[in-house]
């Protein structure tokens, strides 16, 4: 059997760990530069000079230059004299940026674990007696939802290194917000003692420490609920059943409904075992079933909460046979998935509920490397990004957050060519660069990129608005503790500034509680350069409203569909339904570039503008090519 660090062992470290060996240090002693160490570098904050507007953006007084707001500062690497190194930094709330007193968090390494609690502030400190290598296995603290991810599968890992600190590490939780939940049937009509249960989220970051999971609805089939973003819950009452997903309008709005009707049960599993390469049993491999593409069709007569969206991710860990068994599933397809430290991820695809399955992890390939800044200095903190490109696609395969002095990184994969990216705060992320498993001497090179600075306010009253969200319109990736895209929070006056925007078309998504959700663009950056400042003005939501995203663009839904986009959605009203777009046809190319290299994200990017402009659309409709010049417009989506 594979030999691992028993489950059972670091759960009872982890239950232990006031008793167990760790150190906590609570003192700053001064860093003081060590001949052949990591050169000191200082914080940059966010880059002045010259400000612009986009056209026919209204503009503000420039607010003056601050620290860096939450999820913007950088990481510095230190020379120190601890003999075991240092990690430092803050754990913040995600919605407002403060940071968070009493935060416990767990580190393991080798199977022993160390907890420490934050300062008033939010900071910490670990200063172990000997350098090595250490995970962050959890963060706790009231009134937060956790970050407890299944034990040894942590995706944030530090390597501490003698008479080296690295310093600035911003660590996120989110607050347990109240959620306000509605079952109902099909009429509309509430349904009382309805029983509610949480399925799973796609990261699956609460399983050490879960909140409350089930629920049962009052007389008016109400009840109260916290729960992960795009956390799937799902209501039973007899024979009737409905599912709906904690998605962005359930975040703006704090309420979420779920309608439940005649709707076959979820109560299939997929079974199966995870072996080595030597065919032998693999213990406490992270076995994953993601729902196979990004939509699922309703079903004659079934609930209308079976639409897209709301099927959930399931989670399992092998046991000392190597077995698994992943519950709650349909009978649809699914992508499975095992992972484990130091071997390539083993993947099937298409696999239905109620099947069994044999996975091999492998030991793999190498892929190796650094990486570092645009001046060639090591990036001590960051979130390494590994995709695997299918035409116009891109499979992530591995998300790993990693702190380390030299800036270096090490996984394991498949023989095959994979798309790295690596992506740090106060940085834009490094360019897609391709490297095949084995390469050892990969750099990815952060960059300074642009800063975006602006004010965020009411529609109808001009008032500011404090903690919307602003962030870059991109795919994400990482834990929730350190997102790859972390984006900001707006001041209590409204001010903000969105720092490493990579060079290009940009375009930000800005939402808000009790506002409706907001997509700006027809800007352009450049590395070094300072957009705006920029007036974002949201629209208030009415009572009982629900949200709709305001944007500009040609009005399409896009998916990957081998080396082009297929359009799922055209929305009424749009340039695309006007040019003639139809849900079927696939987009292969926009202004003469083809979409295949620049995948869904790039694609999107080059529609975004200015309404009123326009931009060309080639398409594949059956076996002819068709172009269309389509106008950009101000939506609703």
């Amino acid at each position: 059997m594979k030999t691992k660090t028993s489950r059972a062992l670091v759960a009872g470290l982890i239950l232990l760990l006031g008793a167990i060996a760790g150190v906590v240090w609570w003192t700053h002693a001064h860093d003081r530069p060590a001949a052949g160490s990591v050169a000191v570098r200082p914080v940059r904050g966010p880059a002045t000079g010259p400000t612009h507007a986009p056209p026919g953006s209204p503009t503000m007084v420039a607010p003056p230059v601050r620290d860096p707001l939450p999820g913007q500062g950088r990481a510095v690497a230190l020379a120190s004299e601890a003999a075991g190194g240092v990690a430092s930094g803050r754990v913040i709330n995600r919605a407002t940026g403060d940071g968070i007193a009493n935060a416990e968090l767990t580190f393991t390494s080798d199977g022993n674990a160390s907890t420490l609690r934050t300062h008033d502030d939010g900071s910490f400190e670990l200063a172990p007696t000997a350098p090595g290598r250490f995970v962050l296995s959890a963060i706790a603290a009231p009134g937060f939802l956790p970050y407890a991810p299944e034990l040894l599968h942590s995706t944030v890992h530090v390597t501490l290194t003698r008479g080296q600190a690295v310093r600035g590490i911003t660590v996120f939780l989110s607050p347990a917000l109240d959620y306000h939940g509605t079952v109902v049937d099909v009429r509309g009509a509430p349904v009382a003692r309805a029983h509610v249960r949480l399925l799973g989220t796609p990261a699956g970051e609460q399983v050490i420490d879960k909140p409350e999971t089930e629920w049962t609805t009052d007389r008016d089939g109400r009840f109260t609920f916290h729960a992960a973003d795009d956390a799937v819950l799902e209501a039973v009452h007899g024979n009737a059943r409905g599912w709906a997903r904690l998605d962005g309008d359930a975040e703006i709005t704090r309420q979420l409904t779920i309608t439940i009707g005649d709707a076959p049960a979820r109560d299939q599993t997929i079974t199966g075992r995870v072996i080595d390469d030597h065919n032998a049993p693999f213990a406490d491999a992270l076995v994953r079933a993601t729902p196979a593409g990004t939509a699922q069709g309703t079903r004659p007569g079934a609930a209308p909460s079976t639409a897209p969206g709301t099927r959930a991710t399931a989670f399992a860990t092998t046991g000392g046979d190597g077995t698994f068994t992943l519950g709650g599933l349909d009978r649809e397809a699914y992508e499975l998935s095992a992972e484990a430290e130091d071997h390539a991820p083993a993947t099937a695809s298409n696999i239905l509920g109620g099947a069994h399955v044999t996975l091999t992890l492998d030991s793999g390939l190498p892929l190796s490397g650094q990486v570092i800044d645009e001046d060639g200095a090591p990036a001590p903190a960051y979130t390494l990004l590994v995709f695997r490109r299918d035409g116009a696609g891109r499979a992530l395969v591995i998300a790993r957050s990693i702190v380390e002095a030299r800036g270096r990184f090490a996984v394991r994969l498949a023989r095959g060519d994979y798309e790295l990216i690596a992506a740090a705060t106060g940085w834009a992320p490094s360019p897609p660069t391709h490297a095949s498993a084995g390469q050892t001497d990969v750099t990815l090179a952060l960059r300074t990129g642009a800063t975006l600075r602006g004010v965020v306010i009411a529609s109808d009253d001009g008032a500011p608005i404090a903690y919307a969200r602003v962030v870059r319109e991109a795919n994400g990736g990482g834990a929730s503790a350190q997102p790859a895209n972390a984006g900001t929070v707006t001041r209590t006056d409204g001010t903000f500034e969105l720092t490493g925007l990579p060079p290009g078309p940009l375009s930000i998504s800005i939402s808000a509680g009790n506002y409706h959700p907001k997509i700006e663009a027809a800007m352009t950056a450049t590395s070094g350069a300072t957009l705006g400042p920029i007036t974002i003005a949201l629209t208030r939501l009415a009572e009982g409203e629900q949200p709709s995203l305001e944007l500009v663009g040609i009005g399409v839904a896009l998916s990957a569909d081998g080396d082009a986009l297929r359009v799922d959605r055209v929305i009424p009203g749009s340039g695309a339904e006007a040019a003639g777009i139809v849900a079927g046809d696939h987009v292969i190319a926009i202004d003469g570039v083809p979409v295949a290299p620049l995948g869904v994200e790039g694609t999107i990017a080059k529609i975004r503008g200015a309404a009123g402009t326009t931009v060309a659309v080639t398409l594949r409709r059956g076996d002819q090519s068709v172009q269309l010049v389509v106008q950009r417009r101000k939506l609703h989506a």
